[in-house]
């Protein structure tokens, strides 16, 4: 069993991992903010090379599984198929995937109004919040929904990239926190 002692020994040897994942996720905000189409190219090929690496290895595993063999070769197949198309129409397939994200947040807003509406009568369970994320998850849906164009995917990167920077920020700041809650853990198990 661990001790509060062992984790605040823990915690106060490796907060500076906090503080590196933090500054790793600000430097990719900020250059995902001055180089979208670099990031937009990066991103693609990332997805192409993992649908071929996936495609593969799930067919492999359809020769070596007995029952569900066609499955398998049916489903890496279109892995494959799908990294294809991405590289043959990358601009057509954005926009597929802005819409894709665009209904995703559409339906993800819906049921969030609703279940925040739901819970409006059960005291202190944050109700507003869960109905205010519900109305902004429409509006962007709605926003992808209406623009599916290359403007989509560069939105869905700038919230990403702010999202980055600002979850960056905040790893760090409590990386020094860890870092503090630890030492006085140690010091107080002594």
């Amino acid at each position: 069993m661990t001790t509060l002692s062992q984790l605040g020994a823990t915690a106060a040897k490796y907060w500076w991992v906090l503080l590196l994942r933090g500054i790793t996720l600000i430097a990719l905000g900020i250059m995902m903010q001055v180089w979208p189409g670099a990031t937009v190219l990066v991103f693609a090929m990332l997805f192409v090379a993992y649908l071929i690496v996936d495609g593969v290895f799930t067919i492999i595993q359809g020769f070596t599984e007995g029952q569900s063999k066609t499955y398998h070769l049916v489903l890496g197949g279109l892995s494959i198929l799908a990294a294809v198309i991405i590289l043959v129409w990358p601009k057509e397939s954005a926009t597929v995937f802005v819409f894709l994200v665009g209904f995703w947040a559409l339906i993800a807003g819906i049921a969030a109004i609703a279940g925040g509406l739901q819970l409006r009568k059960v005291a202190g369970s944050g109700w507003g919040w869960m109905v205010a994320w519900g109305v902004l998850a429409v509006i962007f849906g709605l926003s992808l929904i209406l623009t599916p164009t290359v403007n989509g995917i560069l939105s869905l990167l700038w919230i990403v990239s702010v999202w980055a920077i600002i979850s960056g920020i905040t790893l760090a700041m409590f990386s020094f926190v860890v870092r503090k809650a630890g030492t006085t853990l140690v010091a107080g198990g002594r």
